[in-house]
């Protein structure tokens, strides 16, 4: 298993990326507001992540407590999951809350299926891995 894990700019901002390769999942959780440059960072570390999986590896998704990015903030993450998609990404599970913005969690969803594949949703980690299996 592999973790990175960064404090934003802003206060609230956090990012999280661990790769488990026994599980071949990989675990992202987005909170607060990142930056543009914090977002390529994160999508970059994303990918190195996802690298150290297998084709059909699936990602567990924690948006609960991210607030939508800027315009400039979100080109990372569509061309992140665009090269997670031509990495062989299986199913995709994204924690969302009754807090987390419907912006973000359309946006994350339109994303993935231009992307070409579907995400699911779940309000823990647990619910989501369950949904993995």
């Amino acid at each position: 298993m592999s973790t990175v894990s960064k404090s934003g700019e802003n206060a609230d901002a956090s990012y999280e990326i661990r790769a488990d390769t026994a599980e071949n999942t990989l675990y992202l959780e987005f909170s607060g507001t990142l930056t543009g440059d914090e977002m390529e960072l994160a999508a970059d570390e994303t990918i190195e992540a996802a690298e150290s999986l297998t084709d059909g590896f699936r990602i567990i998704n924690d948006i609960s407590e991210f607030t939508p990015p800027s315009p400039e903030a979100a080109k990372p993450i569509k061309e992140a999951q665009m090269r997670l998609q031509e990495m062989g990404v299986g199913d995709v599970v994204r924690i969302i809350a009754d807090e987390t913005s419907t912006v973000t969690e359309n946006a994350f969803q339109r994303r993935s299926r231009q992307a070409g594949y579907e995400g699911k949703t779940a309000t823990t980690v647990a619910e989501a891995e369950q949904k993995l299996e």
